[in-house]
């Protein structure tokens, strides 16, 4: 197991390779996936060479990254148009066999509910981790998404599986004075 961020670099410069001109690769993110979801205030940044990086240096809101976990809480389809194609959604939910040994906690670019986590909260979510702690937790179980922007420097101490465990509780609290 090692966490790497060339893993998507490489995909990043895979899918550059598929179009013939540069125009068309610096277009592509906003027209398939930012203007369909009406992501209007994301910026994916690119290096020196005008390539994206998309491991880090896309910059967005709150709302933005709500939209684009609910595009995964729908299967990949928004406002009845598939996005993502099944199989897209289905790997990033599935761990990686290298993650085993660490409690399958990684799928396909998306972190997964470690095995030692699963009678704490729901075995069915997973999230984004953004450096500084910028999270998207997606819970199909619960049509819940959950945005966390933080700032957080130094140690990289907060935990989003807490997090969802303490939202649900309260969920399930509010539930009690209805």
């Amino acid at each position: 197991w090692d966490y790497e961020n060339y893993d998507t670099l490489l995909a990043v410069y895979a899918l550059k390779q598929t179009f013939k001109t540069d125009e068309d690769y610096r277009s592509y993110p906003h027209t398939a996936l930012f203007e369909p979801l009406g992501m209007t205030n994301t910026m994916p940044s690119t290096d020196r060479f005008g390539d994206f990086i998309f491991s880090s240096q896309v910059y967005t809101n709150a709302r933005d990254l709500a939209r684009f976990g609910m595009l995964y809480l729908q299967d990949g389809v928004w406002l009845g148009k598939r996005l993502l194609s099944e199989n897209w959604i289905e790997f990033v939910r599935t761990p990686a066999p290298a993650s085993d040994v660490r409690g399958n906690d990684y799928g396909g670019q998306w972190w997964l509910v470690p095995d030692d986590r699963k009678d704490e909260v729901p075995a069915d979510a997973y999230s984004t981790a953004g450096n500084r702690g910028q999270y998207v937790i997606v819970v199909p179980s619960h049509d819940l998404v959950i945005v966390r922007r933080g700032l957080d420097y130094g140690k990289q101490g907060f935990n989003r599986w807490d997090l969802l465990r303490e939202v649900l509780k309260a969920f399930s609290h509010a539930e009690v004075y209805k």
